[in-house]
């Protein structure tokens, strides 16, 4: 398997794994920083995931680039 591909196969699975963690609830969330609903909002750990999923695709970018 070439290395773009294996690159590839990792994004998907941080994009899968970012996925669970936004759309999963549990008590270590953290706050609801802004409420969408009653039942639904954007918790603290919700910011963190997407601030690690964006460091995630920019190595994956640049790796993508050596790779060429």
């Amino acid at each position: 398997m070439g290395e773009r591909m294996q690159l590839l196969a990792v994004v998907a699975v941080i994009n899968w794994l970012t996925v669970q963690a936004l759309a999963g609830s549990s008590k270590l969330s953290g706050p609801v920083i802004v409420e969408l609903s009653d039942s639904h909002g954007v918790h603290l750990d919700d910011l963190l995931t997407v601030v690690a999923w964006a460091i995630c695709m920019a190595w994956c970018a640049r790796a993508w680039r050596r790779a060429g």
